[in-house]
């Protein structure tokens, strides 16, 4: 491994990773009181708690238009860039992500909303994705800088594993907004012509359906996952108690089939059954006779294949199984 000899002299230095620390960490919170951006947070937090965005004048000024958003916007990076010229090495101090064609900077999140700058740069393999994301929360989205051609898409039906999605094809460019809601439509980002820069506002639903991934050429369901952050950190907390192969757990997963979002509950099934055969059929059992549970046509059907399969499951079963 090569390690650059200004990281090699910092990994012994504590005193000078502190001040790199204390010295981004300083220059946020000047920049949150400063007079364009502190209404825009406390009107984040209002809306993060469920205040409507129409309600929020600071943060629906906002989106008014590119200059608007520019002017409480610039001072923030204008000072962050400062800082890391003086300090390259500091690490942000917001939530971020990159991949190839892609970077997003968080910079603030209250309760169920999140503000931050997206960027999508012809790195990115050009027409290359098929796969449409559908997450159940609000957007809003202005550019800033750039062009791109985008696709919006709309589930016009949905059956199970598949979905009949419309998609209208446009160009965006400078000062053109984007706003849509529901777990039934989404965009993406086709091609760009240079680089995109987007502020982007997103909440999440107070109960949010599970974010789904959709085969554009089939209509295929390809991935399913909670909507939830809380649920998605159980699900990870789930799926690693089975690959550890912890038995004891199989209780506990057990429980968790009774209560909670059917996505979860049929993840902790799954993992049950894996896990502990008696314990998993046990409950996915009393799922499947339960006519008043959404998941017991799903239940049932799972019961008899495994029953086919394994017929030895049948001794666990209070009632002979159809299969």
């Amino acid at each position: 491994m090569h390690i650059d000899p200004q990281i090699g002299v910092l990994r012994g230095d504590t005193a000078a990773q502190r001040a790199m620390s204390e010295a981004v960490v300083q220059i946020v919170a000047e920049c949150r009181k400063d007079a364009g951006l502190a209404p825009v947070l406390r009107d984040l937090e209002a809306y993060g708690s469920g205040a409507r965005l129409d309600d929020c004048p600071a943060l629906t000024g906002l989106f008014a238009n590119g200059g608007a958003a520019m002017r409480v916007i610039a001072p923030l990076v204008g000072r962050l860039v400062e800082v890391h010229r003086a300090c390259p090495l500091a690490q942000l101090a917001f939530r971020h992500q990159s991949r190839p064609g892609f970077h997003f900077l968080q910079l603030a999140g209250k309760g169920r909303a999140a503000l931050g700058l997206a960027l999508h740069d012809d790195q990115a393999v050009q027409d290359a994705s098929t796969v449409a994301t559908f997450p159940d929360s609000e957007w809003d989205e202005i550019v800033l800088a750039g062009a791109a051609d985008i696709a919006l898409l709309e589930i016009r039906g949905e059956r199970r594993d598949h979905a009949v999605i419309d998609s209208r094809c446009r160009t965006i460019g400078a000062g053109d907004r984007l706003s849509f809601a529901g777990a039934a439509k989404s965009r993406m980002v086709r091609r760009v012509h240079g680089r995109l820069l987007t502020l982007r506002l997103t909440r999440i639903a107070p109960r949010p359906r599970p974010t789904r991934q959709y085969d554009l050429a089939t209509g295929r369901l390809v991935h399913r996952a909670s909507g939830d952050r809380h649920e998605s950190r159980d699900e990870m907390m789930m799926a690693l108690l089975g690959r550890m192969r912890r038995k004891d757990a199989a209780p506990v997963l057990a429980a968790l089939t009774r209560s909670g979002s059917d996505h979860l509950r049929w993840q902790a099934l799954r993992e049950c059954v894996a896990l502990d055969s008696a314990a998993g059929f046990a409950a996915l059992d009393r799922i499947a006779t339960d006519p008043t549970d959404d998941l017991a046509p799903e239940a049932g059907a799972l019961r008899a294949r495994l029953v086919e399969a394994h017929p030895q499951l049948a001794r666990w079963e209070p009632a002979p199984c159809p299969a």
